[in-house]
């Protein structure tokens, strides 16, 4: 295994160079009226599936409908295996936004999702709705639908797109633990020429990727079912599965996960902001504005929980932006962390030079005796408490 960057798994810009930028350029006016005809058929499909009722012919009329609307042709690789319906778990690459409807019009799958979208039309696009507030209550709901059901289930353990011209991410290992028999698929996609747009491009959203179908005349999709794996240890079997599918596309695996990526494409948009220069000045002082706030409030935090690192503080205070809602996320255990050492030379000293003094029971039970939740609000009063008398505050 190779020490692959990240970036290179990724798509820096969405657009080729050279002659093919330019046929881009060309093409542009009819790609512009593609769009809207295809965002009218869309609107009567999502009319349709939501008047009429859900059965197995309106689910092809609108499986056929959303080919258009994306312009996909499914295909299947002539070396391919056949589809082994002993296997009700069929894993495969991430390449697309769109994966989940390739997957389902190839193998008849679906592939769990908090869409709330009409049954008819969620099913034609290959998504299930399902519980996915944990892990352990996914992989329950999934072993159920296939008690219940003849439709097998999609999953893409790599759980976010890549260009698959190096290598993949690294495969998670739950859904290899749902069953122990899997069978493995190999998902490639190519434009024409003269419209040779990427499928996905670094930190683009789910909806911009759709507008590029709907953008490119079409986009063939070529499926390759590789032979059924079987291994009752999960560990073993995400690597198999893994090192079978890099090995058809000719690339390698990778240490890279869905994290690294995101990282990644976090320090890459704001070096671009950082690098956009003197024209966006208005931008760099508001967003110093901003952190000099976001410095202020996580003081604030660490005033009440001096042990919780300073980036768990800021990284929370990025979504909450209030101080309050951070403190409780810490303290409920939404935010995990690992406490920082207290410090010792100051404390050490003090312990040195004062005589020790033993706590009343009374205090120890009174303490303990108390409910998470008036603990919580009693640390939270007294920190308030304290912070008034520090910054001489009145009226609050």
């Amino acid at each position: 295994m190779s020490q692959i960057e990240i970036k290179e798994l990724l798509n820096e810009s969405r657009f080729p160079s050279g002659w093919k930028l330019v046929s881009v350029l060309i093409y542009t006016p009819v790609g512009l009226l593609l769009v809207i005809l295809r965002l009218i058929v869309c609107l009567h499909l999502w009319l349709l599936a939501t008047i009429l009722p859900d059965c197995q012919s309106l689910r092809s009329i609108l499986n056929r409908g959303l080919a258009f609307v994306f312009g996909i042709i499914v295909k299947v690789n002539q070396d391919s295996e056949k589809r082994d319906e002993q296997a009700r778990i069929v894993i495969a690459n991430n390449i697309s936004a769109l994966d989940d409807f390739v997957l389902a019009t190839a193998a008849n799958t679906v592939t769990p999702s908090l869409s709330n979208l009409p049954d008819s039309l969620s099913n034609a696009l290959g998504l299930q709705k399902m519980d996915m507030s944990s892990k352990d209550n996914l992989v329950t709901e999934i072993k159920q639908f296939l008690a219940n059901s003849k439709i097998n289930i999609a999953l893409q353990p790599e759980f976010s797109a890549t260009n698959s011209h190096k290598a993949l991410l690294k495969f998670n290992t739950w859904p290899f633990t749902i069953e122990s028999t899997i069978q493995p698929i190999v998902l490639q996609a190519k434009r024409p020429e003269f419209v040779d747009i990427q499928l996905t491009s670094i930190a683009s959203t789910w909806w911009t990727d759709v507008m590029w179908f709907m953008f490119a005349p079409y986009t063939i999709f070529t499926v390759k079912f590789l032979k059924i794996k079987r291994n009752t240890d999960a560990d073993v079997l995400v690597r198999d599965v893994e090192k079978e599918i890099a090995d058809s596309l000719k690339i390698e695996t990778s240490q890279h996960t869905v994290s690294d990526k995101t990282e990644y494409e976090k320090r890459y948009v704001i070096e671009k902001l950082q690098n956009r220069g003197p024209q966006n000045q208005s931008v760099s002082s508001s967003q110093i504005v901003a952190s000099i706030e976001m410095q202020r409030m996580a003081r604030q935090v660490s005033e009440v929980l001096p042990l919780v690192p300073h980036n768990v503080i800021l990284r929370d205070l990025l979504k909450t932006r209030n101080v309050d809602v951070t403190i409780t996320n810490i303290l409920d255990g939404i935010v995990t962390y690992t406490p920082e050492p207290a410090p010792t030379t100051a404390s050490s000293s003090s312990s040195r030079s004062k005589p020790l003094v033993s706590t009343p029971m009374t205090s120890i039970t009174s303490t303990t005796a108390l409910t998470f939740q008036e603990r919580k609000a009693k640390m939270i009063a007294e920190a308030r408490e304290k912070y008034i008398k520090k910054h001489g505050l009145k009226d609050c």
